[in-house]
């Protein structure tokens, strides 16, 4: 019995980091269209003409045109607002890109490494390890909520040339986030993505409860960066987006609902290295 309750423990604690292998689906335009469509037919319906929405649509291609050419040509001149639409500007764009996601632990400790169960946690980490790296997954299109990104993100913002391409790095604020999360929001989830829901692991293992709710634990995203390379098209052809992800986690109580097993994990602790790339990463 003592097995299975080690095996459930340390079981937990790497689902806690492997929702990060399943990022939200990033923006399509099958979106904007249905958006767009629907505002079409609530001009119809308050019988604008057709004059009317070729003029509003007329003057929004005019703002964007202002704003674009407002930019100076060379982007080490860019504030850090025109920076930022620039690369939201790019990732719109991008959609036929293709990326992908890694992720590598770098440590887990449960309950101090004390006691049957923190040592075999100890013991079978380099498990947990290889399993996270093979849990890489391919997606399209460029990560992050980026349509809600802003410089009230960022805490470090640069612009260069580089040949042919203009060059973006970007160092976002950190972020912390508590059980329920939304994987496209806040400071790292508007540039990169984050974990998102952890309750989402009880619907995963429908034969335990896992009380998420009366526990403690707080997951946070340090060193969020991303560099990209954007073509003189305005699409971002290769690109690096990272950070650690810290999980701390206490009183979490588990019981297994088919056998007689309860346990609390009293404490535990696991950082990940998580890593987005698109073109092979730049």
């Amino acid at each position: 019995m003592k097995r299975i309750i080690a095996i459930l423990t340390a079981a937990v604690m790497l689902l806690s980091f492997a929702a990060c292998g399943k990022p939200e689906t990033p923006n399509e335009p099958k979106e904007t269209t249905t958006e767009t469509s629907a505002q079409t037919t609530d001009y119809t319906a308050a019988d604008d003409t057709t004059t009317e929405n070729l003029t509003s649509a007329e003057e929004t291609s005019e703002v964007e045109t202002t704003s674009e050419s407002a930019r100076s040509d060379d982007p080490k001149e860019w504030t850090e607002e025109e920076i930022v639409e620039f690369y939201k500007e790019a990732a719109i764009k991008s959609t036929a890109a293709k990326s992908k996601q890694t992720m590598s632990m770098t440590e887990l400790v449960v309950n101090d490494g004390d006691g049957f169960i923190g040592v075999f946690v100890e013991m079978v980490t380099p498990l947990f390890k290889s399993a996270l790296e093979k849990n890489s997954t391919e997606f399209d299109g460029i990560t992050g909520g980026y349509e809600k990104l802003s410089a009230d993100d960022v805490k470090t913002a640069r612009a260069y040339k580089s040949g042919n391409y203009t060059v973006v790095e970007m160092t976002m604020i950190e972020q912390v986030d508590g059980i329920h999360g939304d994987a496209k929001e806040g400071t790292v989830g508007h540039a990169i993505s984050v974990v998102g829901d952890m309750a989402v692991i009880e619907e995963e293992l429908p034969m335990f409860t896992i009380d998420f709710e009366n526990s403690d634990l707080s997951i946070r995203y340090k060193n969020p960066t991303l560099k990209v390379k954007i073509n003189n098209k305005g699409v971002i052809e290769k690109g690096t987006w990272s950070y650690d992800v810290v999980v701390n986690l206490k009183n979490l109580y588990i019981k297994n609902n088919r056998l007689p097993i309860e346990l609390t994990i009293k404490s535990g602790y696991g950082s990940v290295a998580y890593l987005i790339t698109t073109g092979g990463g730049f």
